[in-house]
């Protein structure tokens, strides 16, 4: 009788998650984070993309050498046009939404940070909330989402 082991892996995440909603687009919402936190989130020019989900959502970055952290600002939603052939219309154009991470659809950003910084949690999503233009901000548990696996890069 043979016996048959399966090894699973499971990726520890530790960072600190914190979702967004704001009505600002991602690039000024990159610039007030830059003001308020003092740091310089860069757009990536390549984005963020996943063979499976067909598209690329936009990514900023920021390594800070001397806290040894990175912060990376995420999109969570991307929306885009499709043009499909129709026979009663010649061209029809369709607006599709697609979610990085499905089961937070309500959510517009992610805020990544990993390693250390000099400001705690609580600091960071009451000083996200005084951005003008951030609707709310609230920390996220990686270990409750089941699409996890688009965090790790």
């Amino acid at each position: 009788m043979t016996k048959v082991l399966s090894l699973g892996f499971e990726f520890e995440h530790d960072y600190t998650l914190i979702a967004i909603n704001s009505t600002l687009e991602d690039y000024r919402l990159a610039y007030l984070l830059n003001r308020e936190f003092n740091i310089r989130l860069n757009c990536q020019p390549e984005g963020l993309s996943f063979k499976d989900k067909n598209c690329t959502f936009t990514f900023f970055d920021y390594e800070c050498s001397s806290s040894f952290s990175s912060w990376s600002l995420l999109a969570n939603k991307l929306i885009y046009t499709s043009v499909s052939i129709n026979a009663n219309d010649l061209f029809k154009e369709e607006s599709k939404i697609n979610y990085l991470i499905n089961e937070k659809k309500e959510i517009d950003y992610f805020l990544k940070i990993n390693g250390e910084t000099e400001f705690d949690e609580f600091q960071l999503i009451k000083k996200i909330k005084s951005i003008k233009g951030v609707i709310t901000s609230f920390n996220v548990i990686p270990q409750t989402l089941k699409s996890k696996d688009y965090l790790i890069f």
